[in-house]
Formats: structure tokens, sequence, C-alpha cells
């Protein structure tokens, strides 16, 4: 069974602030992206696949829903793994499926009308900010960390921001 060494939520993907710093000292060796859009894109798939990041990580990329019969059928095999979801519902669908998450990093999603600055790289919605009460309810930790030596915000202090 594999090890997960990182489940991140960050709407840009796989970029150097997770492969280096996020990664780093974990002896992780795969990034699995997960997005569906990314998925169906035939084109865009084969890039990040074909891509070995420079920290040396392969890369899968799968659909909300491959991911999880990906671990239903072989716990992601031997990989130690970063998982990066696009989306807090795709780590929640995750969840949901059985994909055994103990944290739950939300790193970047960009901030936008109708959502609340929670940290630096983090707009959250109230539609999401009930998602990550429902994976916490799971026995999720669920927090805010642009990169490890930043300020770590709790999902109650992300909710006490929202008001």
């Amino acid at each position: 069974m594999a090890e997960i060494t990182l489940a991140r939520v960050d709407d840009r993907l796989v970029h150097g602030q997770v492969m280096q710093v996020w990664t780093k000292g974990k002896g992780t060796n795969a990034a699995y992206v997960i997005d569906d859009a990314t998925a169906a894109d035939d084109f865009m798939k084969e890039i990040y696949e074909s891509t070995q990041s420079t920290g040396g990580l392969k890369i899968k990329v799968f659909s909300s829903d491959s991911i999880i019969d990906e671990w239903n059928a072989n716990q992601f095999g031997s990989d130690k793994v970063a998982l990066i979801f696009k989306s807090i519902a795709y780590a929640k669908k995750a969840v949901d499926g059985g994909v055994p998450l103990g944290e739950l990093n939300v790193g970047g999603i960009a901030i936008k009308p109708g959502s609340t600055k929670v940290i630096e790289s983090v707009g959250l919605t109230a539609d999401d900010a009930e998602l990550c009460k429902a994976m916490e309810e799971k026995g999720v930790k669920v927090y805010f960390q642009k990169i490890p030596s930043s300020e770590n915000v709790s999902l109650s202090a992300a909710l006490a921001k929202m008001g």
C-alpha cells in the first residue's frame, strides 16, 4: 500500500511550490493530479504525464472518479504520493470514496467575488467551507497554508474570518 505524503488543494495544480517545497524530505516519488477537465483533455494529460518534475516526481492525472477507482484497485501501489486536487470538492469526493486522507492542505484557490481571503493565496466560499467542515467531521484535519514556512491557519480560524 502506498503512503500519501501530502494531500493539497491547489487550483494551479503542478508548480514549483508543490514539487520542491511541500514534497521535500518526505520521500515522495509521485504526484497525482486530480482534475476532471485535465483528465478529459488527452493533450493536457499527456503534457503533465510526460513531464518529469525538476524534483524527479512521476506525474499521473486522474479524474475525481478515477482516483477513487485507483485507490480501490491497488491503494496506489508502492508510490509515496502527493495528491494535488484542483478543488475542495474533488478532495471531498475522494474522502467520501474511501481515499484515506489524514489531513488536507488548502494552499491555492483564487480569490474571487463571493469568497473570503483566509490566507494570502486562498479565497474560501461558503460552499467550500461546508465541504471542509464535512471532511473534518470524517476525521480529516483541514488547514490553510501556502508553503511550509508560512502561517498555518486552522479550519476554525478560517471560518472565523468568514464571519
